[in-house]
């Protein structure tokens, strides 16, 4: 059974709002605070409800295909060493100097 569409009239303020119809409102479950994506195609303004994820973990899992198998640990201790060692030794070594002096 196809659904049936919608059609009321609304006004457009000064501040180009409009007000939503309770008809549409109900039957889309549009609720106070929500927000609506809006576009126009041809003559047409459209608003819809942005897309809702259920579970975000899935969609994010959805990108790489697979789960990726990486110890995390170990990157940021790679990390740490590559930027951080390097940059205390420097300053160590000023710090050195300048008790030397």
């Amino acid at each position: 059974m196809a659904n049936p569409r919608l059609n009321e009239e609304v006004k457009v303020t000064r501040k180009y709002q409009v007000t939503i119809p309770k008809s549409v409102r109900s039957k889309l479950g549009v609720k106070i605070g929500d927000k609506l994506i809006v576009k126009s195609e041809n003559k047409r303004i459209i608003m819809e409800s942005p897309k809702r994820i259920s579970n975000p973990s899935d969609a994010l899992w959805n990108l790489f295909g697979k789960p990726i198998d990486i110890d995390a640990t170990k990157l940021i201790e790679e990390s740490w060493e590559k930027s951080v060692l390097p940059e205390q030794k420097k300053l160590g070594c000023e710090k050195q100097k300048e008790a030397a002096d």
